[in-house]
């Protein structure tokens, strides 16, 4: 059988009959619709449901490239290891992954609950919408997927078993180049709003950030620490008033704990300074921004409080046991997550990758005045990530953060 073909919104109908997936909604293909979703940047996305029976579902295919941009090629196998991840993250934290009906390694295709009583919460933070148990969810998630893929729990022997499969050789080298590399220097990949030209340059002749975002860098590149997810942004997070699910594990490998960690911090990072240009008045810009801050750190609460407590009863005691040692971890994790979030957030401002966060601001001074408060925020965070040691130390340099034109 040759290489299955892009999906369509005719021929994924087909695929799922043709796989005996009918039986998940009902019905046959003529009872069904397709659409595409059109929100990532890699993969094939869509949703079929059955109308009439009220279900429908979620199928991802992978292709030998970026769909948006398809001069990144990637291999298919990315979806072996996100069907891997999912399947670990359904063992330690199930509430917040969603469920996964089918996988074809052979086709790269994955089928999986539709998660369509969520919103991405990127695009609701915009909206100034706040959920009330993400901190509780996403620390819980982060805590217990990253512990039970450490050296704390797990044997040695099967741990480096693991880091050796699940390598992701491909787009790890994506994201060293696109986080850690072009931001900080004149590349054709890069982007930025005209206004921040100053800022930029001052950015590429900082040869002091550039070391820190280099030994980030570096850590990046030796340290397996456990199973991150590698790409924990608010995109990657669908969420409502209940529930919060981790989706798009594909860039997954065994990397520095504090990447996921600095990822999501930092993305809401990101969503404070944008919130300069989408708050409707004063008042409620101090509220949400009040909010997001009060999820920074009680996220870190969460995972602290997790992770301390799968240490206490599931680790390997006789390896372990020093509870100098465990503050030590603890507090390096805190530090790890300012650094790796200040490059996070330099790479969406200045880099390739954009998020919808800055860009769905029309007016341009506008954007660029938002932009340069992340800008402010990412270089406090990289001058102060060796020097931390408490989650309201962090909310307290976004607070302090400034528009700088």
């Amino acid at each position: 059988m040759g290489e299955l073909a892009a999906l369509n919104e005719t021929t994924v109908k087909d695929y799922l009959a043709q796989k005996g997936l009918a039986e998940l909604l009902g019905g046959g293909p003529g009872d069904w619709a397709a659409e595409p979703i059109t929100d990532g940047n890699v993969n094939l996305l869509f949703r079929v449901k059955n109308p009439a029976a009220g279900r429908s579902l979620i199928v991802k295919q992978a292709l030998g490239y970026a769909w948006r941009y398809p001069d990144f090629k990637m291999p298919k196998d990315r979806l072996a290891i996100e069907h891997e991840v999912l399947r670990v993250a359904g063992e330690f934290a199930p509430e917040q992954v969603p469920e996964v009906y089918f996988f074809s390694p052979e086709d790269a295709v994955l089928v999986m609950e539709d998660l369509n009583r969520h919103r991405e919460m990127r695009a609701a933070l915009r909206e100034g919408v706040r959920f009330p148990r993400a901190a509780e969810h996403l620390g819980r998630y982060m805590a217990r997927t990253l512990f039970y893929t450490s050296d704390l729990y797990l044997p040695s022997d099967e741990k480096k078993e693991r880091a050796a499969r699940l390598v992701n050789p491909v787009l790890r080298k994506v994201q060293e180049d696109l986080v850690f590399t072009q931001p900080f220097a004149r590349h054709p990949n890069n982007r930025y709003s005209k206004p921040l030209e100053p800022l930029v340059r001052e950015i590429y002749a900082d040869d002091a950030l550039r070391a820190e975002v280099l030994e980030l860098k570096e850590r990046y590149m030796t340290q397996a620490q456990a199973l991150i997810h590698n790409d924990l942004h608010t995109g990657s997070i669908l969420a409502n008033a209940e529930e919060t699910k981790v989706v798009d594990p594909e860039f997954a490998f065994f990397g520095p704990m504090g990447h996921d960690l600095g990822t999501y911090l930092g993305n809401l990072a990101l969503a404070y300074a944008a919130y300069e240009a989408h708050a409707p008045d004063e008042e409620e810009k101090r509220a949400f921004r009040d909010w997001l801050l009060e999820s920074l750190t009680e996220t870190w609460r969460v995972f602290e409080r997790e992770f301390l407590a799968a240490w206490e009863h599931d680790a390997q005691h006789a390896e372990w046991a020093s509870d100098r040692y465990r503050e030590r971890y603890l507090k390096r994790l805190l530090q790890d997550a300012a650094g790796f979030g200040a490059a996070e957030m330099f790479r969406r401002l200045i880099g390739m990758a954009h998020v919808s966060d800055f860009w769905s601001i029309e007016d341009e001074a506008e954007r660029a005045a938002a932009e340069s408060l992340g800008l402010d925020i990412a270089r406090a965070w990289i001058a102060s990530w060796r020097a931390l040691g408490r989650p309201e130390e962090l909310a307290a340099l976004v607070r302090a953060g400034r528009v700088l034109l």
